[in-house]
C-alpha cells in the first residue's frame, strides 16, 4: 500500500516544482489561469519567488518520494487575512483516491498559521472534481465571471469563499 505524504517546498525544491507545474499546465492546459508558454518563459528568479515568498507557499504531494502533485496558496496581493489557494494538480494516474484532501489539509493549515480570515478558491465551471472538493471543505459559491482560458476555450470562472 502506497504511503501519501504532503510538504511545503522550499528554495532548494525548485527542480522538482518546477517541472510539475510545466507539467500540470502542459496537461491541463484549460485548466489553470497561466498558460505552458508563460511559465515556461519564467525567469530562475520568478520560479524561487514562489517558493521563498512568505505571503505564499507551495506543497508537493509525494507518493513515497515520487511528487505526484503539487499546490499553492498566496495572500501576496490582497487585503489582509484574506488568501487564494492555487495550482492545484495532481496526476491522473493518482486521482480518485481522495489525495486533494491532502491538499487543502496542507493549505487550510497555512491559512491557520498566517493568521488568514478568509479564503478564495475557483475553477473553470466545468471542472467538477474541483467544485466537489471545495464544497467539501465548506466553501460557498459567491459569484462566476466570463473567462477564455489558454486552450481558448470560453467559459465561466466559478469562485467560492471559506
Amino acid at each position: 500500500m502506497a504511503t501519501y505524504s504532503i510538504r511545503r517546498f522550499s528554495a532548494g525544491d525548485m527542480d522538482a516544482y518546477r517541472p510539475m507545474r510545466l507539467e500540470a499546465l502542459q496537461k491541463e492546459c484549460g485548466m489553470f489561469g497561466n498558460s505552458y508558454e508563460q511559465e515556461a518563459a519564467f525567469t530562475d528568479a520568478q520560479w524561487l519567488e514562489r517558493l521563498t515568498n512568505t505571503n505564499k507557499a507551495c506543497f508537493g504531494l509525494y507518493s513515497g518520494n515520487e511528487l505526484i502533485g503539487i499546490t499553492g496558496i498566496t495572500s501576496d496581493g490582497y487585503a489582509p487575512g484574506l488568501a487564494y489557494m492555487t495550482q492545484s494538480y495532481i496526476r491522473k494516474q493518482y486521482r480518485g483516491r481522495g489525495l486533494s484532501g491532502l491538499l487543502y489539509e496542507a493549505r487550510l493549515q497555512w491559512a491557520k498559521e498566517h493568521n488568514i480570515k478568509q479564503l478564495i478558491i475557483g475553477h473553470r465551471k466545468n471542472n467538477l472534481a474541483s467544485k466537489h472538493a471545495n464544497q467539501r471543505y465548506g466553501f460557498v459559491y459567491t459569484h462566476s465571471e466570463p473567462r477564455t482560458w489558454p486552450d481558448n476555450a470560453t467559459e465561466d470562472m466559478l469562485y467560492y469563499k471559506l
